[in-house]
């Protein structure tokens, strides 16, 4: 079946019709991820069932859960029912914010094959919100299985640093480094100068099914110069390097980014999100390079194209999912060859002996 597209750039088709449309009882949509393992037949979605506020002002509140998807092609899937994983109720209500914060449902899921016994690893933000300040309490949730109809929820891998930071979502899993571990991506939280901003940490993995450990920021928005990302980032997929190779030790990944916040009329309004690309180094858990320019930011968005999940089609050829205005998920095909003469060559001879 062919499809209507339009080109953003010389790196990024933008297929037209979306791939699935928020519908009842989700108010909005966000975070599509399919198992790897079955040719992207199945995967999972976030279905926020409320939102309380505007998305584009500090604190709104959305309630959330997750729904099971069946793709029917690159460019068209179906939302199921909600996912049901055993163990989850017994797991939320063992943790320590649950009699005194309100659960939020589960978020950001994100699904991760193990190659070498065949595990399906299934991710999740697992939210709680003080009644009383509106402060939130994330944990990274795990749960895994032969199937996303099969998962057991595990304890977290990832929960809050008290008086450090809030927590963890939205994981980016990394290759395995030299010494055996994984030097993950999360999103996790800073304040500097009484402003709080969205980071990308790292976190050390010996076992993908946790208990994982907090390690260095990678990279914090205050201490770089573009504009595009310079209020909050978020890690999305790393390349396989099949599609995109930059060396050994490193990939090319993509990189969720907003725009700084604004002040108006006394209240705290983001900027946009869009889509960018960085030079991960997973051998070592740094950030050697981002774009000066978003590669995604689609035009029919008012505030946020956001990236959750790529697959390779051929070899120089692959899809990435990224929703718009959390109302619905779009693909856009990626050009190899193209994204990869964004990475300057600098970047690309850089000794790392």
């Amino acid at each position: 079946m062919s499809q209507n597209t339009d080109r953003l750039n010389d790196a990024v088709e933008r297929v037209v019709e979306p791939v699935i449309v928020a519908d009842d009882p989700c108010t909005h949509i966000m975070a599509l991820h399919f198992d790897p393992r079955t040719a992207h037949d199945h995967g999972v979605i976030r279905c926020i069932v409320s939102r309380e506020g505007s998305v584009d002002v500090s604190g709104f509140v959305d309630r959330s859960q997750v729904s099971l998807v069946e793709r029917k092609t690159p460019y068209e899937a179906d939302m199921g029912p909600e996912i049901a994983i055993q163990g989850a109720k017994e797991v939320v209500s063992d943790l320590r914010e649950h009699k005194m914060c309100e659960f939020l449902g589960f978020e950001d899921p994100n699904l991760w094959c193990d190659l070498e016994n065949e595990t399906l690893h299934y991710y999740c933000t697992i939210p709680f919100r003080d009644r009383n300040t509106g402060n939130l309490a994330l944990y990274l949730g795990h749960a895994e299985g032969d199937s996303v109809d099969s998962l057991t929820m595990t304890e977290p891998v990832l929960s809050p640093e008290r008086s450090v930071h809030s927590g963890a979502k939205e994981v980016a899993i990394a290759p395995r480094s030299s010494a055996g571990h994984r030097y993950n991506l999360v999103e996790s939280q800073d304040t500097v100068e009484n402003t709080s901003y969205s980071v990308l940490r790292t976190a050390v993995a010996p076992d993908l099914s946790g208990p994982w450990e907090y390690r260095e920021i990678a990279y914090h928005p205050a201490h770089n110069p573009h504009d595009w990302c310079a209020g909050h980032v978020s890690p999305a997929p790393l390349l396989p390097r099949s599609f995109v190779d930059v060396g050994d030790n490193r990939r090319v990944g993509l990189l969720n980014g907003r725009e700084e916040n604004r002040r108006v009329d006394g209240q705290t309004v983001f900027g946009s999100f869009s889509v960018g690309l960085m030079v991960y180094n997973y051998e070592d858990g740094i950030v050697e390079w981002v774009s000066e320019e978003p590669l995604v930011s689609d035009p029919d968005a008012e505030t946020i194209t956001f990236a959750s999940a790529f697959w390779q089609i051929s070899p120089d050829r692959g899809v990435l999912y990224a929703h718009v205005d959390d109302s619905y998920v779009r693909a856009y095909h990626l050009d190899a060859d193209h994204l990869v003469s964004r990475v300057p060559n600098q970047v690309l001879t850089e000794d790392r002996s």
